[in-house]
């Protein structure tokens, strides 16, 4: 394929970010918006599993687990300006959805002083089967999910930059945008997907891990330790024994515009 060609992929498949980067900061001048605050809680009842789809805001993002002994199944301390859509469907099997709602021009205006004060804080339930999809925005992300049992995940990465730490058994599909992407995983098995954007992918693994790496490189280098041996020219690296491991990892990486590399976690040997 040829460079050209990748481009315009690329472009096509940014579009849509830069769409909504375009909707938050155009109007920015000459206004002030409130800036409002809401507190969301769903109890856990009777729900086995859950679901939340997420449309991330403006500023920072955070999502982890409740307290174990929280009777709760999902809470939401939200500090934002315009409007957002909050709805919970379902009995045993729970559906969550929270999105920013777009609102007028004057509300956005308010972001060129206080975008650094605003914060979307969320916490979902331990020892639930969770499936999330979720879809960045404009800021930083920390998304913390080791102590959560997440079957799927499907993450959109927005404008900035995103943390996101991984454990237990997981499969995980990430599609870039435009920033930073930071990947911890801290142990267990499983697939992670990751489809570059434009910026930098940096994952850290914990010692030890049994991995293999199938990339389609795009415009930017592949930065491994000695110990992932390269199977494939340019295609494919594993580590030693990976074939008969417990808890194997495969990752399968399409290049973006920007680097990826793959460097062992000294705090998790």
């Amino acid at each position: 394929m040829s460079d050209e060609k990748r481009k315009l992929e690329w472009s096509l498949d940014l579009g849509d970010l830069r769409a909504r980067a375009t909707q938050f900061v155009s109007d920015m001048a000459g206004g002030k918006a409130e800036t409002k605050q809401a507190s969301l809680r769903e109890e856990r009842g009777d729900a086995t599993s859950a679901q939340l789809i997420g449309e991330f805001a403006v500023g920072r993002t955070t999502l982890g687990p409740l307290p174990a002994d929280s009777d709760a199944l999902f809470t939401a301390e939200l500090r934002y300006v315009g409007e957002y859509e909050y709805e919970v469907a379902g009995a045993a099997e729970r559906v969550i959805k929270l999105r920013q709602r777009s609102g007028a021009p004057r509300d956005w205006a308010a972001l060129a002083g206080s975008a650094q004060d605003l914060h979307w804080e969320l916490a979902l339930a331990r020892g639930m089967p969770l499936r999330l999809r979720l879809q960045g925005g404009l800021g930083e992300a920390d998304l913390d999910l080791r102590d959560l049992q997440v079957e799927t995940l499907r993450l959109r990465t927005g404008v900035g930059k995103v943390r996101l730490k991984l454990g237990g058994e997981f499969d995980a599909e990430l599609a870039g945008g435009l920033g930073k992407t930071e990947i911890q995983l801290v142990g267990g098995g499983g697939r992670l997907g990751i489809k570059g954007g434009v910026g930098e992918v940096n994952l850290r693994a914990a010692a030890g891990m049994a991995i293999r790496l199938e990339a389609r490189q795009g415009l930017g280098q592949i930065k491994l330790p000695r110990e992932l041996q390269e199977r494939a020219a340019g295609a494919v690296w594993e580590t030693d024994g990976y074939a008969e491991a417990g808890e194997p990892v495969l990752i399968a990486y399409q290049g973006g515009v920007g680097s990826f590399s793959l460097e062992w976690d000294a705090d998790e040997a």
